[in-house]
């Protein structure tokens, strides 16, 4: 018998995100889930993975769309001139030469 994974994407990102995490867990459909650590609901988010431990959690990495952990003056090339991540793909890839293959690499 094959079997699927669920997993939750940007658990942790709003509360309503979290609500339907915690939805899917205890209606038994979710297994897994991805926390942002920058995300505004982040610290609910922790306190439902210690809620619900049957929920396997694994780490959400952000570079676009919110607020870095480290300072903007450690990752210039990631963040606007307000600090904070560009607000999609494209600006990202507009503003930061050749991303997202690093310089010497070109593209696959």
């Amino acid at each position: 018998m094959k079997q699927i994974i669920l997993n939750a994407d940007d658990f942790g990102r709003h509360k309503c995100i979290n609500d339907a995490v915690v939805n899917g867990v205890t209606q038994g459909c979710l297994r897994s889930a991805s926390l942002m650590a920058v995300g505004p609901a982040f610290d609910e988010a922790v306190r439902i993975c210690k809620q619900y431990p049957e929920l396997g959690t694994g780490l959400h990495l952000t570079l676009i769309d919110g607020h870095p952990i480290l300072p903007a003056d450690e990752i210039p090339s990631l963040v606007t001139n307000t600090g904070c991540f560009y607000a999609d793909h494209n600006c990202l890839s507009q503003a930061v030469p050749g991303w997202p293959y690093p310089a010497g690499r070109g593209t696959p």
